[in-house]
């Protein structure tokens, strides 16, 4: 049964969620895609997928603001995966070359 309580704690869990997403940012030259995300658990990690789901690159989360190199991708879409305790993150971003 859903009680008040419960209800308001899944609300400010998805609020938080929400507000909580990757943020990503390519460098003007695309040599580098800048992460911002703040990790919820010890040890969270990341994969850039192509469209088709294979994954290109995978890596730790070290910090809440990070650079990763991209140098080495093709133009095309990717989606950048957080894996992070039992949670799953997801933005996608384009490189154009």
């Amino acid at each position: 049964m859903l009680t008040a309580k419960s209800y308001k704690n899944e609300i400010l869990m998805r609020l938080f969620n929400f507000f909580n997403r990757p943020k990503l940012y390519l460098t003007p030259d695309q040599q580098f895609l800048e992460v911002s995300y703040q990790p919820q658990s010890e040890k969270p990690l990341y994969d850039i997928c192509d469209e088709s789901g294979r994954i290109i690159k995978t890596g730790k989360i070290t910090r809440d603001n990070m650079r990763v190199a991209v140098a080495d991708l093709f133009s095309s879409g990717y989606i950048f995966l957080i894996l992070d305790g039992d949670e799953i993150r997801q933005q996608r971003f384009k490189i154009s070359r």
